[in-house]
């Protein structure tokens, strides 16, 4: 509406100084549709231009959107990979802790099981030379060596 009435005065003004001049006179009624086509075609490059700038700013922020969401699911997704890959070296911590405390008792254990023996062994050789120095003592003494085969 405001652009009719600016379109309508710029056209009267115009008129009104073309009217000054030595040019014959238009009947009123003709310049009247003059301006009233100008102000119609004002009006409807207005009406244009704001559909246009309408459709523009719609258009705007749909890819605005767009993005916006494809940005969120990529934040999401980077989100859930990291966590699983996390879970995932977690587990694998975990397994690998259990694997090693399992190793290490096992090492514990063979290493308890050969102390055992050299233990056992130690106190066969023990017991071997205390008996071939009681045979010894007897034979020395006079006694009788049976009695060496009896102590434990």
């Amino acid at each position: 509406m405001k652009t009719k009435t600016i379109a309508l005065a710029l056209l009267l003004t115009t008129l009104g100084v073309a009217g000054c001049s030595d040019q014959k006179e238009e009947p009123k009624e003709e310049v009247m549709a003059e301006m009233e086509k100008a102000g119609e075609a004002t009006a409807d490059t207005y009406e244009d231009a704001k559909e246009k700038a309408a459709d523009s700013w719609d258009e705007t922020k749909d890819a605005t959107s767009d993005a916006y969401e494809e940005g969120k699911d990529m934040a999401s997704d980077a989100y859930e990979d990291g966590k699983d890959m996390a879970s995932d070296a977690y587990e694998d911590g975990k397994d690998m802790a259990s694997d090693a405390y399992e190793d290490g008792k096992e090492m514990g254990s063979d290493m308890m099981d050969k102390g055992a023996e050299k233990s056992e062994e130690l106190k066969d050789a023990a017991s071997e030379k205390m008996r071939e120095a009681c045979i010894k003592m007897k034979k020395k003494m006079g006694g009788d060596v049976s009695e060496c085969d009896t102590q434990d």
